[in-house]
């Protein structure tokens, strides 16, 4: 198992080395980014990026959901060789995006991204997680 997850572990850390994004210029953003210390790829650096950039982008946060599957049910299959109850430990965005994207590749997940931002010029600030979250994957999940 853990040369398992040690090689997924790789795959994604070269995926991301060979998509790199480009730093966001500096504007004024919403509470929510300025709180968290990690640097959002946003709508304004999204439009300036790449196609094949935007679905390399795409293809790492895929594997690394591909991992916590993975790891996710090692866990369970462990839980049910002891006799104990199995527990999930995918977030709920890691679940959503299994759901909402199931049948969805890559390409039109980056147009569907294209397209919102196009709509909402003066939203650029949005984190691109965000948007894939709030407006592709919960809505997808709540007309299911």
């Amino acid at each position: 198992m853990k040369k398992s997850v040690l090689s997924l572990g790789l795959v994604l850390a070269l995926v991301l080395a060979c998509a790199p994004v480009r730093a966001a210029e500096a504007t004024a953003v919403s509470d929510v980014i300025q709180t968290n210390p990690v640097e959002q790829l946003t709508g304004k650096v999204w439009q300036k990026t790449t196609e094949t950039d935007k679905a390399a982008f795409l293809l790492g946060v895929e594997s690394a959901i591909a991992v916590e599957y993975f790891v996710n049910a090692k866990i369970t299959e462990k839980a049910a060789k002891t006799g104990k109850k199995p527990t999930c430990t995918l977030s709920p965005f890691e679940k959503g995006w299994m759901k909402a994207f199931k049948d969805v590749n890559r390409a039109d997940i980056v147009k569907m991204v294209d397209q919102w931002y196009a709509a909402n010029p003066d939203k650029l600030e949005r984190p691109v997680l965000g948007v894939i979250w709030y407006e592709l994957i919960a809505p997808r999940l709540a007309a299911k």
